[in-house]
């Protein structure tokens, strides 16, 4: 696959031209939470500004294309919300997502991008969420990866649900949510955002396998740089030569507690 700056940066201009997302929606057991409340807002991309075009947030769902950008930690400019974002208070063993806010297309979209998604957990130091530019550990507590050899479980929906392990600590925590295009070529679409957790449980787990943003991905990673039967629109392959399921996801090791 290729794909060439010039023409890259020509297709975001447009709203609708190319699909992109973001996910500034919190689930909580099913339930929608309003856009940005637990979710820290990103910034748009470049010089576009809101006032140039009112009532869209196209220009907050452009990716990450540079892994190794402090914007990979939570979103493009996503700390300096990080005062005004509220924490939700989860249970450990329930079942909580993330929802697409907006896409190309518009209000409440899908993950348009074939890949995968993962999602991590990282304590605020003296559970100051406020302050945590999340540059601390991170472990990796859910994975949406393939359902068959040809189909991606993020793929055109709406929602990534999953359920906090029940022996997490309790405490404060920055919740991530990446979702990436991986690519034959060492370029690759992440679409991240962070939400404000506050984990409620007994406790008594010690997770394990830890990853920093940036720091521990690479652009070679063969989870991220992958071969062509792990290309779902490629064009290149028949369906029958797809091998999804082979896929192994950049890295810790799942903590499911």
């Amino acid at each position: 696959m290729k794909l060439h700056l010039a023409a890259f940066l020509g297709v975001i201009t447009t709203p609708g031209a190319f699909a992109h997302q973001i996910h500034g929606i919190l689930l909580v057991n099913g339930t929608e939470t309003p856009e940005w409340k637990y979710v820290r807002d990103v910034a748009w991309e470049g010089a576009y500004k809101p006032e140039k075009y009112p009532n869209t947030e196209f220009f907050k769902t452009p990716p990450q294309t540079d892994i190794n950008n402090p914007n990979i930690t939570c979103g493009r400019n996503a700390f300096d919300s990080a005062n005004k974002t509220e924490t939700a208070d989860i249970l450990a063993g329930s079942e909580v997502g993330f929802r697409v806010s907006w896409d190309g297309n518009g209000k409440y979209g899908v993950f348009w991008h074939p890949g995968p998604g993962q999602i991590y957990l990282s304590r605020a130091p003296n559970d100051d969420l406020e302050n945590y530019r999340g540059d601390g550990d991170w472990f990796k507590i859910a994975i949406g990866a393939a359902v068959s050899n040809t189909e991606w479980l993020l793929w055109n929906k709406h929602d990534f649900n999953f359920t906090i392990p029940k022996t997490t600590p309790p405490g404060k925590y920055l919740m991530r949510i990446e979702q990436f295009m991986p690519s034959t070529v060492e370029y690759s679409q992440w679409y991240v955002n962070c939400a404000h957790v506050n984990i409620i449980g007994p406790g008594g787990g010690t997770p394990t396998g830890f990853a920093r943003f940036p720091g521990t991905y690479t652009v070679d990673d063969p989870g991220i740089k992958v071969p062509l039967n792990l290309i779902v629109n490629s064009g290149e392959l028949p369906q029958d030569q797809l091998r999804l399921l082979e896929y192994k996801p950049p890295g810790p090791a799942l903590w499911t507690g």
